[in-house]
């Protein structure tokens, strides 16, 4: 048996609906023989135990491996485990809640052949499409926020916007669906064990980087993506995050506000001085212009769909779609603004809309979503020395517009 290309490696803890469906998914967009698969099984109880083995084979014969512990390990340990097995010279490490698509593999492949210095990669990952809108973007780089909160760049940005085919500078990508060098991974020491299922893919892009190797994500491939089915998976953040910050401090950057300016976007504040991004002033006159002309919610829609950041569009499109009666369409379209606009005014909207399309679930989010919100806001205290504080570091570090957006009042705030 010839040696491989390609070490995928998915780690699992029970859920074997998810890891069949990610396996068959495989191997359809995969076919040939020159991958192979490893599956770390961190001790799964459930069918994956009696099953996995046996579909593992099927579909991949002999380039199957099954790596087994007795106890849950996490993540790390798992990938780390099926990483000594692997026998490619390029590993992949891939969610079990994630669809590979038609066409995602060669683009990954050829990536380091055309990006000098490449040293960690991925592609492009979608939420499942939901029935009348556009697939979705989850993933296209991690930005990190002035207060180093960090974010999937454009998450819910229709798939074919423009946003998706660039490249752009990244600090971090997920570990969701990871390609790397195998030297390299061990030269980085590969996941950092002490992380709790969490934050290890931000430690080993860190360490990428350190290494003098740039990270990408890879516009032509397109994975759909589940996102966090794993039980309990954001339990440990805070821990992980305060690791993070004692392995790696200094490590990241600030790089939200220039993403999105290289974009052609511009920053704004919510009153508890959480930064987003928005369309510039004329921009957003331009669009309201032409949705004047427009003779129903699915043209608006459209737009909308054009520039995710025209805020008032999105208002324009709720109105419309009640004016239509269409309120589950309409709650849809809060969900969206509140994303992309996390201000309480939206959430309050959204809250409306919830208990009117008797969605629980969407209105106990909202109400979470707004009790956290308000919760920082009667900081008083804390929101003034954290606003001076980052005022601070954006005149330092150059960045006057910012600093002034920090200086100004809540009911201003946009850069």
């Amino acid at each position: 048996m010839t040696t491989p290309r390609l070490s995928v490696i998915i780690p699992v803890w029970n859920c074997w609906h998810l890891t069949e469906a990610c396996l068959r998914a495989l191997r359809a967009s995969a076919p040939g023989d020159f991958l192979e698969v490893i599956v770390a099984d961190n001790g799964s109880t459930d069918d994956t135990a009696r099953e996995l083995e046996p579909l593992g084979k099927a579909l991949f014969g002999k380039r199957f491996i099954r790596a087994r512990t007795e106890t849950n390990e996490g993540f790390a340990a798992a990938c780390n485990a099926g990483a000594a097995l692997a026998r490619a010279d390029l590993l992949f490490f891939l969610n079990n809640d994630a669809r590979p698509q038609e066409g995602w593999l060669k683009p990954l492949m050829r990536a380091p052949l055309l990006t000098p210095k490449l040293g960690a990669w991925g592609p492009v990952l979608t939420y499942p499409r939901l029935p009348g809108e556009p697939e979705r973007i989850q993933h296209l780089g991690v930005a990190f926020s002035p207060s180093l909160d960090h974010e999937h760049l454009y998450a819910n940005f229709p798939a074919e916007h423009p946003a998706a085919r660039r490249t752009r500078p990244l600090q971090a990508i997920t570990g969701a669906a990871f390609m790397i060098p195998a030297a390299l991974f061990s030269q980085c020491g590969g996941f950092h064990e002490g992380y709790k299922n969490g934050y290890e893919d931000l430690e080993l892009c860190a360490a990428v980087r350190a290494a003098h190797y740039a990270l990408g994500v890879i516009p032509e491939s397109r994975i759909t993506h589940l996102e966090s089915m794993t039980p309990g998976r954001s339990r440990h953040d805070a821990q992980n995050a305060a690791l993070l910050m004692r392995r790696r401090s200094g490590a990241f950057r600030p790089d939200l506000h220039r993403l999105g300016r290289r974009d052609g976007y511009e920053s704004a504040l919510t009153p508890w001085l959480h930064l987003y991004l928005c369309a510039r002033p004329e921009t957003a006159r331009e669009l309201k212009t032409h949705a004047a002309a427009l003779n129903s919610s699915a043209e608006l829609a459209d737009l909308v769909d054009k520039e995710p950041l025209w805020e008032e569009g999105h208002t324009l499109l709720i109105a419309a779609l009640e004016r239509e009666g269409r309120l589950a369409k309409a709650a849809r379209a809060a969900v969206l603004r509140a994303f992309f606009f996390p201000l309480l005014p939206h959430y309050r909207d959204l809250l409306r809309l919830a208990v009117k399309t008797g969605n629980i679930q969407l209105k106990n989010e909202t109400q979470r979503a707004m009790t956290a919100a308000m919760a920082l806001l009667e900081n008083a205290a804390a929101l003034a020395a954290k606003r001076a504080a980052l005022e601070r570091w954006c005149r330092d570090a150059g960045e006057s517009k910012l600093a002034d957006l920090y200086a100004a009042r809540p009911e201003t705030q946009k850069s």
